[in-house]
């Protein structure tokens, strides 16, 4: 952390850390002003790929000192509590993801997943109208530990068999009592950053009923269980895109 840097922080529950006010309004004004003016050059039809402008946004955020001094502490325990839990020297680079989702995109809406990534950082770029689908990131019960390797892997292939299903039924199996039992939603703000382990915290984003929301996520350090099957799950996903015409 930088000498002279703070951030206000908070639990805003004890899976989800809030950094307030460390994305500066006029740099949030910019990055919104360049997805409006590419929308006729990037509009991925699952809302959430990976992309340059992803990275030229990140790296933005890290020229400001209360971005870059958050991003160093939340790191710093992510790597402490991967090595003790673990037992992995974490060194990899990080992943960036934009994702710009709107009404047409139910199929990105209450897909419950854990991250293969340790530390996830999720920066709202806009929020969609505030009401009952604006989605809003929910969070479930936390795990104290990872599962086992083989049960770690069993679960995140039954989670990839739940997002296939109809976007009625998948919806109304994650808002059943079984589905909701110890969730959370997180009514993010634009300017904050809201971090937590999504390797052992189950999560899903509610749907956008209306307007659009945006968001900015910042994946650390792999956990590496999970190389094969998550090579087995994009080539299932590319080979599923190819018969909807989305490439």
């Amino acid at each position: 952390m930088k000498e002279g840097v703070t951030t206000k922080s908070g639990l805003i529950n004890e899976f989800v850390r809030e950094f307030v006010g460390v994305v500066p309004a006029d740099l949030l004004a910019s990055i919104n002003a360049s997805i409006e003016a590419a929308r006729h050059e990037w509009q991925p039809p699952d809302g959430r790929r990976a992309s340059a402008s992803a990275d030229q946004f990140a790296d933005a955020l890290r020229l400001h000192d209360a971005f870059s001094a958050m991003e160093a502490q939340v790191c710093a325990a992510a790597r402490l509590w991967m090595g003790q839990t673990l037992a992995r020297e974490a060194n990899d680079a990080p992943i960036h993801v934009l994702r710009c989702v709107g009404p047409r995109m139910s199929a990105q809406s209450y897909l419950r997943h854990f991250d293969s990534h340790v530390l996830t950082v999720l920066i709202p770029l806009q929020c969609a109208p505030d009401g009952d689908q604006n989605g809003d990131l929910i969070v479930h019960i936390r795990r104290s530990e990872p599962l086992a390797p083989l049960m770690h892997l069993i679960t995140k292939a039954w989670l990839f068999f739940e997002h296939g299903l109809p976007f009625g039924l998948r919806r109304a199996l994650v808002n059943s009592g079984f589905g909701m039992r110890h969730c959370e939603r997180i009514r993010c703000e634009p300017g904050n950053a809201y971090v937590f382990n999504g390797f052992v915290t189950l999560h899903h984003n509610l749907h956008v009923a209306a307007g659009e929301r945006r968001s900015l996520i910042i994946h650390h350090y792999d956990a590496g269980l999970e190389a094969r099957l998550r090579t087995m799950l994009r080539a299932v996903r590319h080979m599923r895109d190819r018969f909807a015409g989305y490439s």
